[in-house]
């Protein structure tokens, strides 16, 4: 699967975005190493703000795991207001990734195209690395 077909469903799936707080709307896909892809939306929750919110690569990751599958490739991120513009995962959802798949590659949006970054590029010195886990 190409970068930009990711980014084309994690756009798709930023639609379903529950942003009612921040008003950024965030969608990710993520590519399993068999080729399968799950989505994610990032869901706001005015209830317990930064406690039940839960990020699109988050979600993504967890309906992955729920169905068995934890052998990641790609993630791709597509956010913004309005309008989509350049997203990275924020600090949480990059020590996640990590958590779960260290050496997946984030596939982010970058002046109309597309940008792959190493998570290690986006997250240099994770907690496994400064705690020699």
């Amino acid at each position: 699967m190409t970068n930009e077909n990711l980014l084309e469903l994690a756009q798709q799936a930023r639609e379903h975005a529950r942003a009612g707080i921040s008003g950024f709307k965030v969608g990710a896909a993520l590519l399993t190493s068999c080729g399968k892809v799950f989505t994610g939306c990032n869901i706001e929750d005015p209830s317990g703000v930064g406690v039940t919110n839960l990020c699109a690569e988050r979600c993504a990751v967890a309906k992955a795991l729920s169905e068995g599958f934890s052998d990641f490739e790609k993630i791709a991120v597509a956010g913004g207001t309005d309008t989509l513009t350049a997203c990275t995962p924020c600090g949480v959802c990059r020590q996640y990734l990590n958590s779960f798949c260290p050496q997946i590659k984030v596939v982010c949006m970058d002046n109309g195209g597309s940008k792959e970054y190493t998570l290690s590029e986006l997250l240099p010195h994770s907690f496994e690395e400064s705690f020699g886990s």
